[in-house]
């Protein structure tokens, strides 16, 4: 998947832009809101040392 970061004007936009089929079928699990799917949406990071590391953004999506 193809990943761009926009920061501008003091707001950050993460853009997922699917290469496959597979990565296109997630897409639209996550955009179809009749669909039968749990989706559940962890950010995190670690802490080590002082400093936040292992920064990530995790989508769990389960059928009901």
């Amino acid at each position: 998947m193809k990943t761009k970061v926009i920061i501008e004007n003091g707001q950050t936009t993460i853009v997922l832009t699917p290469e496959n089929d597979f990565e296109k079928d997630v897409i639209e699990k996550t955009k179809n809101k009749e669909a039968k799917h749990d989706i559940v949406c962890s950010i995190g990071a670690d802490y080590y040392c002082g400093d936040y590391i292992n920064h990530k953004i995790e989508l769990s999506i389960k059928d009901k």
